[in-house]
């Protein structure tokens, strides 16, 4: 049995791979969740803006609509 005493290691090569694979995730990471808040954001501009042209199509609801009211 042949027991040398060389060890095998990454070294700087491979700390740097590592390190940069981590930046890379990192950077998606942040990337991805700036992509979700702005589609989140966006989506509740658009389900407010169907709110309010819902509202105003619903003639009479309030008085500042131009409907007057009766009294009863």
């Amino acid at each position: 049995m042949n027991v040398s005493d060389v060890e095998f290691t990454a070294g700087l090569g491979g700390f740097l791979v590592l390190f940069g694979l981590a930046l890379v995730v990192w950077f998606l990471g942040r990337d991805l969740t700036r992509r979700l808040r702005r589609i989140r954001h966006r989506e509740a501009q658009r389900l407010r803006a169907e709110r309010e042209s819902a509202d105003a199509d619903e003639p009479g609801d309030r008085p500042e609509d131009g409907a007057t009211q009766r009294p009863e």
